[in-house]
């Protein structure tokens, strides 16, 4: 297979209505591959490629193989680009030659045959970091280790894109898609909801990291009427923060109100004196933690009670941290998906429920026996 210009034209047009985390970029294409038509069993985070952890990997047919069932990487993404605190995570990661490290970790697979991206966004917000000349350095870099090159700079109305047999060339990017007035995810907690299994079909076929399952709850929301602006993966929140540790804790998802401008990062424009904590609580409407994904899928059930507790109890704390910070109480909503064929027994479910309650946490649990929604909205 090989990647489409305007799937790419339109991931960058998503990207360029917020300033955060890169894993929001990763969401957003891995979104737009999806609705091109890629089942969530083809589509993987994090994916364990030649020298390390891709991105995002498409995977496909064997073309050569006598087993014509069996996938292997077709495609394989590497993103840069977002916010790290104050600092623009393409000056940090791609040196004045125009290098990252990422380029090659991707070669050996680009060798095989994998067709291979670099895709970066710019986040002038923090201080632009590739100017033209930059660019070409970058796509040169990216040549000589056989990989495509695309990147785009927030505000400008092109973007860039080259590769071993194409020179480096601007195209269009494409109208940026209307704004969300979709507000609150309390329908994932009405066991009635007609969309909850297909949601959770996606959660159990997706497997594989556990940022898999975050992503799909990404991609689901944006079907259902949420924007760009208002959905953020590994958000910064100075109520994260924890004793002994150098950078703060993330929710896995954070869902802002229809209001909000996709303004996730720490800091305004970068500038360590102006925190960007009250703009953001002003407008939070929901932190989820999401639990699941091959690691669980092989860990006895107390092992996973264990796992699910901490979350939990996790979310009872940010919330009220929140509440001491801000003056507001979002939901907090902690979603467990259990590939395991038996899932957790009865019990385990009634003492999750009761924990949440306890903690003013909301509950969904998912398993491919059943669904189930609990504790305190």
């Amino acid at each position: 297979m090989h990647l489409d210009l305007g799937l790419i034209a339109k991931s960058f047009a998503d990207a360029s209505q917020f300033c955060g985390h890169e894993e929001v970029i990763h969401a957003i294409v891995h979104h737009r591959l999806s609705q091109s038509g890629i089942p969530a069993t083809q589509l993987m985070r994090e994916f364990p490629l030649e020298a390390g952890k891709t991105d995002l990997v498409v995977l496909g047919p064997h073309g050569h193989s006598a087993d014509k069932t069996a996938l292997v990487p077709r495609v394989a993404i590497e993103v840069k680009g977002g916010a790290y605190g104050d600092r623009n995570a393409l000056r940090d990661r791609i040196d004045a030659r125009g290098h990252c490290d990422d380029m090659a970790k991707l070669q050996p697979a680009a060798a095989r045959g994998v067709e291979c991206w670099f895709m970066c966004v710019d986040m002038p917000e923090l201080g632009r970091a590739v100017g033209s000349m930059k660019a070409r350095l970058i796509a040169e870099r990216c040549i000589a280790h056989g990989l495509n090159f695309a990147y785009h700079c927030q505000g400008e109305p092109s973007w860039l894109a080259a590769g071993p047999a194409t020179p480096l060339a601007h195209f269009p990017l494409p109208p940026v898609p209307p704004t969300s007035r979709r507000a609150g995810i309390d329908f994932l907690l009405n066991a009635g909801e007609t969309r909850l299994r297909p949601l959770a079909k996606a959660l159990l076929a997706a497997g594989g990291h556990e940022a898999n399952l975050a992503t799909v709850l990404y991609g689901f929301l944006r079907e259902a009427g949420f924007g760009v602006h208002q959905l953020s993966l590994e958000t910064y929140f100075s109520f994260a923060a924890e004793a002994g540790n150098r950078m703060q804790r993330r929710p896995d998802l954070a869902v802002f109100d229809a209001g909000f401008d996709g303004r996730f990062n720490l800091y305004r424009g970068g500038d360590r004196h102006r925190s960007n904590d009250g703009h953001k609580l002003a407008h939070l409407e929901a932190i989820v933690e999401v639990k699941g994904g091959a690691a669980i899928d092989r860990k006895s059930s107390n092992a996973v009670l264990a796992d699910y507790r901490k979350d939990i109890d996790k979310l009872a704390a940010w919330r009220d941290r929140i509440s001491a910070i801000g003056g507001v109480r979002p939901l907090a909503l902690f979603l467990g998906v259990d590939g395991r064929p038996g899932g957790l027994p009865e019990s385990a479910h009634a003492e999750l429920n009761e924990r949440c309650q306890r903690g003013g946490v909301s509950l969904l649990l998912i398993s491919g026996r059943s669904i189930r929604v609990g504790g305190v909205a």
